[in-house]
């Protein structure tokens, strides 16, 4: 009975590592970003709240981290503990993306 539990238990450790470490990325997470196409409203419904915001919205930022899986968002806040990427996108006075580019970011 106690190797039963043993057994058990050390299964479940097993899987809650596994979880723990699995990749959460996606590749796909900026392929539907198209200059000339894609509106700020649809941005913010698929990536959420920017980390910041210039000239009332018409450029937004995210910042980003990558894993085997691919590209994470990482939560806006007052650090870049993580951050590997920042997205930046600029729309026009319709909020129709004009410009976007991915720039490295390097740790301090």
């Amino acid at each position: 009975m106690r190797f039963s539990l043993g057994l058990a238990a050390l299964a479940l450790v097993g899987v809650l590592t596994a979880c723990v470490n699995a990749p959460v990325g996606r590749q796909d997470l900026l392929d539907f970003l198209q200059e000339g196409v894609t509106h700020r409203e649809e941005v913010r419904m698929r990536l959420g709240e920017p980390s910041s915001q210039y000239e009332s919205d018409r450029i937004l930022a995210f910042r980003l981290a990558k894993d085997s899986g691919g590209y994470v968002l990482v939560k806006p806040g007052n650090t870049w503990s993580g951050v590997g990427y920042n997205l930046m996108l600029a729309f026009d006075d319709d909020g129709v993306l004009r410009r976007h580019t991915l720039v490295e970011v390097r740790a301090p």
